[in-house]
Parts: C-alpha cells; structure tokens; sequence
C-alpha cells in the first residue's frame, strides 16, 4: 500500500519526539535514583570511563583479548552493583536502562531491514487523521448526546422511543468502552435525525483515544474517493486498502452512494475483508433491513445481518431542535 509523502516526514516527526519523550524519562529516572542512592553516581562514572578504557586500547594496540576481557570483568562487575543496589532501595534493576516505546525497533523505525510495524501504524494514523478532518468528531460525544429529545410516550408494549434509545445509547457506551479486536460490528438503523451519526461518531472518539485506528466517512465521499484513486489514478493514496486495514471503520448514510457495480463491489470487498479479520465496521443507514435486502445482494446482506442491528426510534431531532429557536 502507497502512502503520500507528508505522512512519512509525520511519522518521522512523531518517532523523533517519541524519542526525546524517552531519553528524557530515561534521564529523571537516573536523577531520581542517584538521589535516593549516592553509590549510583560514582558506580555509573566507573562504567563511562570503560568506554574511554577502551577507545585508549584500540588506538594503542597491546594485548587486546587480555585486555578487553578484563574490562568486560570489570562491566559486568559494575553492572551487578548498580542493579543490585537498585533493587535493595525498591527500584526495578532495569530502571536506568534505555526507555523504548517499541521493543521491535527499538525507536529506530527499522525492523528486519524494512520499516517497523510501530512507524507504519503511525503513518496510517495521520492518513486516517486527514480523512477525518471534515467530521465532527471531537464535537460528538456520548456526554453531549440528550436522551431528553426523544418522547417518553408509551406506545401499546408500554415502551416509549426514550426507553428504546436508553437501550441502544447504553449498548454503544459499553461498545466503545469495551472496544477490542476481534470486535463484532453495530448496523445503525433509522430515520433521518435520531442520532445516528452522533452515536456513531461518539464510538470513534472514544476508540480513538484508546489508540486504536478509526477512519469516519459518508459513504457517498469515501466510495468516490476509492472511484477517483481506482479510474483515474489522480492520487497517490490507497483509501481502500486503508478502509480495509483500519481497527475501526465508521461508514455514515450507507443507500445513499451512487448504484453502481463499482461501489457494490468495493462494499463486499470493504465488508468480507474486515470480517474476515476480525475488525469491526459501524454502520449507519436510513434504510430498513428489507430495502438493504432489495437494494444489496445477498452476499452484502447476509454479512451485514450478522452485526448488530441497533433500531433507532423517535422524531427528527433536526427539526425538534429548529422549532425550539
């Protein structure tokens, strides 16, 4: 998969202040430890003037095994004290080693002679950040989603839309907050205005600051950019393979992208993919289950009926909202 320029020198960015982030833990942590045990100060000078030891016998010459021998003796001698005196006064020995945020790669960005898994999840990220930049998804949250606009009217079961959306409210917060891979996905059902997208919106942020990858698009942007990248070769990028391999796809107004073979079969591709590996869509339709059926093949419908299907209820809130002005 090809990646633009920019989201590279991001991710470069990004390892080099992850870095810093880490020599400067790296350095509080011997700070805090000398202080609490004087003995460090003088033990870890001792182990830097090896370094010079050495430097000072390979420009002499002499008897390098015998002396080489002598001062790993004398490294690992030092080493033993230092940890041993750490562990004595309720510090791991390991405290004072190098910080690392990715054991692979060791926060070189360079694993097995090519580039790390941790240095291309962070380019992915910046992508997947640029497609979300027209959403509003830092505006949405399950905090600012008010069950007060649905009617608490009872119909004959004595259920009310309220009580219905409690339901689905409740069952999304648990969702986001639960959020795992594997992960089964949620199909969104409803008219125009429930909260359809706000829900789906809310799981995003809080998926999001789990760490985990989410890409949020309608589906009529995200299946034309796929059709721009596909015919006409206008963008480096691969949004499709992105949508495939993101943790988390959030698809909004699914019906509503043009019918063509084209975007039907970028759906299958979108929704086998990802259940095949276990990574979850959310999806959101003004559509019922039947018009899916009559609109989608079987082959589409049957995978999106082994979601969960979450009904939404009540009145348009858009226009509950403009009356109220």
């Amino acid at each position: 998969m090809s990646y633009l320029e920019k989201y590279y020198i991001n991710a470069e960015n990004e390892l080099e202040e992850r870095r810093m982030r880490n020599r400067l833990l790296q350095e509080e942590r011997i700070s805090e430890a000398e202080k609490a045990i004087p003995q460090l100060h003088e033990l870890r000078k001792q182990l830097m003037a090896s370094g010079t030891k050495l430097a000072s016998i390979l420009v002499s010459g002499g008897n390098m095994k015998k002396n080489l021998e002598q001062i790993s003796s004398e490294n690992i001698s030092i080493q033993k004290s230092i940890k041993e005196l750490l562990v004595q006064n309720g510090f791991k020995d390991n405290y004072l080693d190098p910080v690392y945020s990715c054991e692979k790669c060791l926060d070189t960005g360079i694993y097995n002679n090519a580039r790390c898994s941790c240095f291309m999840n962070d380019v992915k990220k910046f992508e997947c950040m640029d497609l979300n930049s027209s959403s509003a998804m830092d505006l949405c949250s399950f905090d600012t989603f008010d069950l007060g606009f649905y009617s608490s009217e009872t119909d004959s079961k004595g259920v009310s839309p309220r009580d219905k959306m409690k339901r689905v409210y409740f069952y999304c917060a648990e969702y986001a907050r639960d959020f795992h891979l594997p992960q089964n996905g949620i199909l969104m059902i409803g008219g125009t205005g429930l909260g359809k997208t706000h829900l789906s919106l809310a799981i995003g942020k809080d998926v999001i600051e789990k760490g985990y990858s989410v890409i949020y698009g309608s589906a009529p942007d995200l299946f034309g950019r796929i059709e721009r990248e596909h015919f006409k070769n206008t963008e480096s990028s691969d949004t499709l393979s992105l949508l495939k391999e993101c943790d988390l796809l959030i698809i909004d107004d699914l019906g509503t992208e043009l019918d063509s073979k084209f975007n039907y079969s970028t759906l299958y591709n979108i929704i086998n993919t990802r259940m095949n590996m276990g990574k979850p869509l959310v999806i959101n339709t003004n559509y019922k289950l039947s018009e899916l059926q009559e609109r989608y093949s079987s082959r589409i419908t049957s995978r999106l009926s082994t979601m969960k299907i979450l009904l939404f209820s009540g009145e348009d809130i858009r226009l509950i909202k403009k009356d109220m002005k």
